[in-house]
């Protein structure tokens, strides 16, 4: 027995579910026959003063919650460098950079790695 594997000629153009007669003849009304009656509600809600200040409440919080997240990622010295630039680049002091080389124990390479690396 050779099976088809050929699903079109298996199909041929039936359809294997069909409906009823005349089912689709009233069904908008049979639908609406079911669902439960409701009355239309027209009564307005006052405007209190919570719904006005509630836009600018939530704003003023968003704003806030950006000041604070974005603060996380300053150097804690504010937007201008050493020298007053707001360009959001920092000038060490000498005296710092000398004090920060003092301290830690970097090699020269380190040092001329990190200052080639961030364009100082």
């Amino acid at each position: 027995m050779k099976q088809d594997n050929d699903v079109l000629t298996k199909c041929s153009g039936s359809r294997p579910f069909r409906v009823p007669e005349g089912y689709f003849e009233g069904l908008d009304a049979r639908i609406m026959d079911a669902l439960p009656e409701r009355g239309h509600d027209t009564a307005v809600r006052p405007v209190t003063a919570w719904m006005r200040i509630r836009p600018y409440l939530y704003m003023a919080a968003a704003f806030a919650g950006m000041y604070f997240v974005l603060g996380l990622f300053a150097d804690g010295r504010g937007g201008a460098g050493a020298d007053g630039a707001a360009d959001g680049c920092t000038v060490y002091s000498d005296e710092y950079i000398d004090s920060f080389l003092d301290e830690s124990m970097v090699s020269d390479f380190v040092i001329y790695d990190l200052l080639v690396n961030n364009d100082l």
